[in-house]
């Protein structure tokens, strides 16, 4: 009797899985990789195979082979480098001078205000390092949703990663890239190695530290790694938020492969079943009749969401204020002020002040000054 095997080609790739020997090897920008990890492929299945980048070429030498090919209404980003790409060159060509200049002040203005350093674990990490960095991911991930009031796409699958992903970077076939303020990691990406593509699997950072635009810092310090280390694409994969369409230079569309035996009668009519259903899918998908239900969902949860965030009140930019003796100088890292972070950090980029030379007091009990080395805001919090 003939079933069906689903497999999702960008996922099972960049993770190291097997894949049905339909094909041998993979073509992508002039570059051809043998595909070593395969299994033989049963005659009786139909292989069903989305979300396969245009850029990779597969081709099938068997004639026995039915292979389909339906485009779908999905969009791939990528940023794709050549030989001679340099961060700066990169840059050059991608933006205009006023978003380089955007992206270079978050970076100078981070190293500027913090003592920032950047690490890439790739081949080596210890098991404690290697824990401690998913469970800051983690949570990373959960708060910066949980502001948004949206759930991540694939924290469903966190087990799943974190199980798998130690042995993978001690293989290189993963990686850990990290932003650190001091020792504490603000910024953290998890990716994956296929030959000379970095993908990255998923990334968050500390909402704290929002002003300072680290998505576009991780994608700045990441694509200069994979020029200097000569990888032909930096892959953002499905999904197009606009920092993507910005950074990227190589806008793809995904596509779906069946494939089936045609010499075996029950395969062959439920192959071509599986194409007529992903074909009519497709279809409903362009005419953005998939987009009706989630839309109702997000309205939904906006009107039931009625709680308000701390306002920020009267902020008093003044060049000097004398602190009243009585007034008490806190701690943003004590538990009981860690919501003034953000504040702080907000005023630290405005201001281009150094986090170790600012203080803050407590000057009533839902008003505080931030006192920088040059400048200084009041600050008066009202919570609902």
């Amino acid at each position: 009797m003939a079933s069906k095997q689903h497999i999702v080609f960008n996922t099972h790739l960049i993770k190291g899985e097997a894949l049905p020997d339909f094909f041998t090897d993979i073509d992508y920008y002039g570059r051809e990789v043998s595909l070593r990890n395969s299994y033989t492929a049963d005659p009786k299945l139909v292989y069903s195979m989305s979300l396969v980048p245009s850029y990779f070429k597969l081709q099938t030498t068997d004639a026995k082979i039915e292979h389909q090919i339906i485009p779908q209404e999905n969009w791939g980003y990528a940023i794709h480098l050549n030989s001679e790409s340099t961060i700066d060159s990169y840059l050059e060509n991608q933006f205009k001078y006023k978003y380089r200049s955007i992206i270079r002040r978050f970076v100078n203005r981070l190293e500027a205000s913090f003592n920032i350093n950047y690490a890439l674990y790739y081949g080596e990490i210890s098991e404690e390092k290697y824990h401690f960095l998913m469970d800051a991911l983690e949570r990373m991930i959960q708060n910066r949703f949980a502001e948004r009031n949206e759930k991540h796409k694939d924290i469903a699958q966190w087990l799943s990663y974190k199980k798998t992903s130690f042995a993978k970077i001690n293989n290189k076939q993963a990686s850990l890239f990290v932003i650190y303020n001091e020792n504490e990691p603000i910024e953290i990406s998890l990716n994956y190695h296929f030959d000379k593509i970095l993908f990255s699997a998923m990334s968050s950072y500390d909402i704290d530290y929002s002003k300072f635009g680290l998505g576009h810092i991780e994608i700045y310090k990441q694509v200069e790694w994979c020029a200097n280390n000569k990888y032909l694409l930096f892959e953002m994969g499905v999904g197009g938020m606009d920092y993507k369409r910005r950074w990227s230079n190589a806008i793809y569309r995904f596509q779906h492969h069946i494939m089936f035996s045609k010499s075996h009668a029950a395969t062959r009519f439920l192959g071509m079943l599986e194409a007529k259903k992903i074909q009519l899918k497709e279809y409903l998908k362009a005419k953005k009749l998939n987009e009706i239900l989630p839309e109702l969902r997000r309205k939904f949860h906006r009107e039931k969401d009625t709680v308000s965030p701390i306002d920020l009140g009267t902020i008093d930019n003044r060049n000097h204020t004398t602190v009243h003796k009585k007034s008490i100088e806190i701690n943003i890292h004590d538990v009981a002020f860690k919501y003034l972070k953000r504040y702080t950090y907000d005023f630290l980029y405005t201001a281009l002040e150094k986090s170790s030379e600012v203080k803050i007091y407590q000057l009533s009990l839902n008003e505080f000054l931030i006192q920088g080395n040059k400048k200084q805001q009041r600050l008066r919090l009202t919570k609902p």
